[in-house]
Order: structure tokens, then C-alpha cells, then sequence
């Protein structure tokens, strides 16, 4: 079956027939987060998901806050401890591992990736071959903190799915 295409079953009964909606599996990614979900008859449902801080690996702390004591304010942190590259590249491996995982245990016709485009890129150089066929699209938009009831207006963006 070609990426993104409809099935449609024939019932034996004349006059009837069925359309079987394809079951996509979207991975929803960030440069700190990711989750999985997937189309049900009864709309999305959450497979669940992970943050940085979930791995070891991936280092996304900011240092202390610390106090400039020559002239008594405090600075904030500006940014993170690591590199951000090497991070977001970390978690995206891991974000490929868990929807590897999840096509494994089948039922699933085609993956759409969504995330921002640097978070896209990673996501899309960590995809094995045996996975990157059956992706129908990308949506090249941060959506992970999105509520699940506001996704499918922002889902019905990309393009044949």
C-alpha cells in the first residue's frame, strides 16, 4: 500500500460498503519534548510521551540562578548548560525509539512527523529507513503543549492526510 492512501473494503452484502479510516500515528516533537497519538474512530488519543528530563543523556538544565554580589541583583540564567544542538539531536533519537516502538506493535497505516523545523530535521536524519517509508507528512509546526481537543484543526494542515 503507497504512504497516505485510502483503503476501502467491499462488503459481500449488494449495496453496502465500508471505508476503513487510516490509522495514522502522529509523533508530536520539541527541543524538550515529545508525545505520541493516534486517530481512533472516536478522534485522537494520547499514547503518551516524554520530556528531556526523562533521559540521562540529554541535558536541557539551566545553572542556578546566582547572585552578583558586588552590587547585590540577581542575574538570570541565559540559557542552557549544553549546547542545544547535540540536546535536541539526543532526544530526538529517543523520540524515533518510542514511535519505532509503537509501529512495532502494528495497526497503524502511515506516520505524520510535526515539530519545528530544527526539531524536524533531527527527527527526519533519525529515521530508519524501515520507518520512513510509511511517513505521509510533516507539519512543521511546536505543537506538543497543545491541548488534545485543539490538534486535528491544526492536523488537517498537512497535505493528503
Amino acid at each position: 500500500m503507497e504512504p497516505g492512501s485510502l483503503t476501502v473494503s467491499v462488503s459481500l452484502v449488494p449495496g453496502e460498503f465500508h471505508m476503513k479510516t487510516p490509522q495514522t500515528l502522529y509523533l508530536l516533537a520539541s527541543d524538550h519534548s515529545f508525545r505520541l497519538v493516534h486517530t481512533h474512530e472516536s478522534g485522537l488519543v494520547p499514547l503518551g510521551g516524554k520530556s528531556a528530563e526523562d533521559f540521562p543523556d540529554v541535558d536541557y538544565r539551566f545553572p542556578a540562578e546566582k547572585l552578583n554580589r558586588g552590587i547585590g541583583v540577581h542575574t538570570q540564567p541565559t540559557g542552557p548548560s549544553k549546547s542545544a544542538e547535540p540536546q535536541r539531536n539526543r532526544l530526538a533519537h529517543h523520540a524515533i525509539a518510542a514511535l519505532e516502538a509503537q509501529w512495532a506493535k502494528g495497526g497503524y497505516d502511515r506516520i505524520v512527523l510535526v515539530a519545528g523545523p530544527k526539531m524536524l530535521g533531527d527527527l527526519r536524519h533519525s529515521l530508519p529507513k524501515s520507518l520512513s517509508g510509511h511517513v505521509a507528512g510533516e507539519l512543521h509546526k511546536d505543537l506538543v503543549k497543545m491541548p488534545l481537543h485543539d490538534l486535528p484543526a491544526h492536523l488537517a494542515e498537512v497535505s493528503g492526510v
